[in-house]
């Protein structure tokens, strides 16, 4: 990760939102910027800026924003898209396990291969709460660290 440039539209997109050459976005233009570059609803560009404000500092740094594009980049509607597929019918919020180990079986790593089966346990289980459930901000966790192990 450390020393890789953003593509020119990636940069561009983030810099529509900076002001006064400041490599940082407050909460509200990182919003901006999700929805807008994005097309993510206000709710999921709150996910994503309450998952990537790493430092929890309430502004997406060029660097934070960095992991997202590299972990998500132009693909971010997956994510929503395996956990609405994964979500109980009961609409709760929460997804299913069966489901999950599906829609999470394929996804690749940093590496670019699928997780064995011990694996992808190991992080379902490390992304359960205390009653064993996941909802979306622990999904999009496990999504991040999936995407990003090198293992």
């Amino acid at each position: 990760m450390a020393g890789r440039k953003l593509p020119k539209e990636a940069q561009a997109a983030f810099d529509k939102y900076t002001h006064n050459f400041v490599r940082r976005l407050k909460r509200p233009e990182a919003l901006k910027m999700f929805v807008n570059e994005y097309k993510l609803s206000d709710e999921q560009a709150s996910e994503m800026f309450d998952i990537f404000d790493i430092d929890k500092n309430g502004e997406l740094s060029i660097w934070e924003y960095q992991q997202f594009y590299t972990t998500f980049g132009d693909s971010v509607h997956e994510v929503f898209e395996l956990f609405n597929k994964a979500q109980k019918a009961d609409g709760s919020g929460f997804v299913d396990m069966e489901r999950t180990w599906e829609a999470l079986k394929e996804i690749k790593t940093k590496s670019d291969r699928v997780l064995t089966e011990v694996e992808l346990e190991q992080f379902l289980q490390k992304g359960t709460d205390e009653n064993k459930e996941i909802d979306i901000k622990r999904f999009i966790n496990i999504m991040v660290r999936i995407k990003t192990f090198r293992g």
